[in-house]
Parts: C-alpha cells; structure tokens; sequence
C-alpha cells in the first residue's frame, strides 16, 4: 500500500523543523518503543531508508548516550536509554508530533488488505493534540474492521495511546452524509491527515447523487 508522506500539519511540522527527516524517524523509533531493540539491517528495514543514513544517526545517538549500543554475539543491538537526561523530554515531544503518526503509518502499511481511503482527524490533525490525546482514525472502504485492528494492533503498545478506530464502508459513508448525520459532517469538515487516498475521493463521496463513489476504492 502507497501511503503519501505528511503534510502542513502543525504538529508534523514542529517535528520536521526540529530534526531532520532520517533523524526524526530514527529517534521517534527508539523513544517511542523503550523497551524493544534493534540491531542496524532491523532498524534499516523497519524505517524503509537508506544504510549509510540511518547508520550515521545510530552512531551519532549512541556516542551522544541518547541510545545504548550493546553486542550481541556477532550484533550490535542498540534501544532508547530511559536514563538519558533527556530521554523524557525527547519521548513528550514525539508522542505531541511527528512520532505517533510515523508509527501508525508504518503499522498501516503492514496491511495486507488494501485500503480505500484512511485519514487522521481531531486533536493531531489540528494540531492541538496533548500528551495524552487519543489518536483518531477513520477508514473508509471495503476493509473489515478486524482487519484494520490486525495491522493496528500494537500501535496503542507501542506509543502508549489510544488508537480510535472508525471504519465504514463507502456506501455507508455516503448514506450517513445523505442523512446530515452531524458527527460526520463535522469530522470531514475539520483538519484531516491522509494516510490513504485523498482529498479526490473525499471529495466524490461528499457528493451527492447515486453511485458516484463505485470503482474508487
């Protein structure tokens, strides 16, 4: 599945303003997942980019005592130092910005169905989401709601947040929409962050008239 890069939402961008993009990933990794550990081909795939990018972060952040660099028989595994004096501040910011959202695309692209259209929406797509902001995600397509909460499932471990799941299919949407359900009417009219699909096919779907939705997803 092709899930775009993220857009001018305020939170994604205090995280891109403050690090650089392999950085952001490679950090949001660690500090956002405590207790897990990654030795460097792991890492490399985990984060989808490139080896000598990601090795540099890792060197920089082990020799700053920002991660641990332990060997493991013929590996180097490294994790998040939780004792780090700046360890807490590190882990209040990504779970406010970018990190969360990386971390939901990662688990997202791990769907083996795919998706029709998935967006975020409420506190992190306006950008005034807090420490302890539930995530919210609406999908909207064919894919079962099992499905989604398959490929999701650790998100809420992972981050330590709730993850809200809303999924309808395209006719029910439309439905809903026909039938001036307020709820949805404000969800799709406030801030959104698309993880899939687009503004295009919302836009469809907000249209009213039969079957104009059939063959987008």
């Amino acid at each position: 599945m092709n899930i775009p890069n993220m857009s001018n939402n305020p939170n994604e961008l205090i995280g891109e303003s403050l690090f650089g993009k392999v950085r952001r990933k490679v950090l949001s990794t660690f500090v956002l997942n405590p207790e897990r550990t990654f030795y460097l081909l792991e890492l490399i795939r985990f984060l989808n980019s490139g080896r000598g990018a990601v090795q540099r972060e890792v060197t920089r952040l082990s020799g700053a005592g920002i991660i641990t660099r332990t060997k493991v028989g013929n590996q180097v595994h490294y994790r998040a130092n939780t004792n780090n004096l700046i360890y807490r501040e590190l882990r209040s910011i990504f779970s406010k910005t970018t990190g969360l959202i990386d971390l939901l695309r990662a688990d997202l692209e791990s769907c083996t169905d795919e998706l029709g259209m998935a967006f975020i929406y409420g506190d992190y797509a306006a950008g005034t989401a807090g420490e302890n902001s539930p995530v919210k995600l609406m999908v909207v397509g064919d894919t079962a709601m099992d499905a989604v909460r398959a490929c999701t499932v650790e998100f809420s471990r992972e981050a330590a947040r709730e993850l809200h799941v809303t999924v309808l299919t395209a006719a029910e949407l439309k439905r809903r929409l026909a039938s001036h359900d307020r709820r949805i009417n404000e969800i799709l009219a406030d801030n959104k962050i698309f993880l899939a699909g687009g503004g295009r096919e919302l836009q469809v779907l907000s249209t009213t008239g039969d079957d104009l939705f059939d063959g987008i997803f």
